[in-house]
């Protein structure tokens, strides 16, 4: 009988050694805002190239260079340049953007559900009207042919997640060329 207690009582002093040392581990905290350093991407990017999008977090919105490379697109989760969970109704952002040198990308945001359908939308060319149309799309800012700074106001109208997407798949040729096109999102 006595070795079973012997037994047991090793027994216990190991489990509470173990629940000692896993209460006196260190850990650090996290940080309140994470900065992306160059070569990381920022937010996650929906495109059939690895474009990455790196941004700057302030405490008014994002100041960032989307890259996209050429005739291609990328998205950009913007919940996760401000920071936030989701975007609520009747909150207002400016979004703003320029060229980012030789070529003339649309610019669109969309909510989750066109965010899925973006791979298989590809932008054509209304020759009535003047503008680029994507059929299927129902985005909630648009800026075509951005050769000049623009700027946009995003309402927001259902709670959710929505995404700012850089579009140069209008283009024709092919090229390896990443463009880096400068962006701002910000609350109104």
């Amino acid at each position: 009988m006595k070795p079973y207690r012997f037994l047991l009582g090793i027994a216990v002093l190991v489990v509470l050694f173990a629940v000692v040392a896993g209460c006196t581990s260190t850990t650090s905290a996290p940080s309140a805002t994470a900065v992306p350093t160059a070569g990381t991407t920022a937010t996650p990017v929906t495109s059939s190239a690895a474009a990455t999008a790196q941004a700057t977090v302030t405490s008014s919105g994002i100041d960032t260079k989307v890259q996209v490379h050429f005739n291609d697109y990328t998205c950009m989760d913007i919940q996760d340049g401000l920071g936030v969970e989701y975007l609520y109704p009747d909150e207002k952002y400016t979004v703003w953007a320029t060229t980012p040198g030789s070529i003339s990308p649309n610019l669109l945001v969309v909510d989750v559900t066109d965010n899925t359908k973006f791979v298989s939308v590809k932008p054509a060319w209304d020759a009535v009207h003047k503008i680029w149309v994507y059929d299927g799309l129902v985005p909630l800012v648009k800026i075509f042919d951005i050769s000049s700074p623009q700027t946009r106001t995003l309402t927001i109208k259902n709670q959710g997640k929505y995404y700012l997407c850089i579009d140069d798949r209008k283009e024709t040729g092919t090229s390896d060329e990443i463009y880096q096109v400068p962006v701002k999102v910000t609350r109104a």
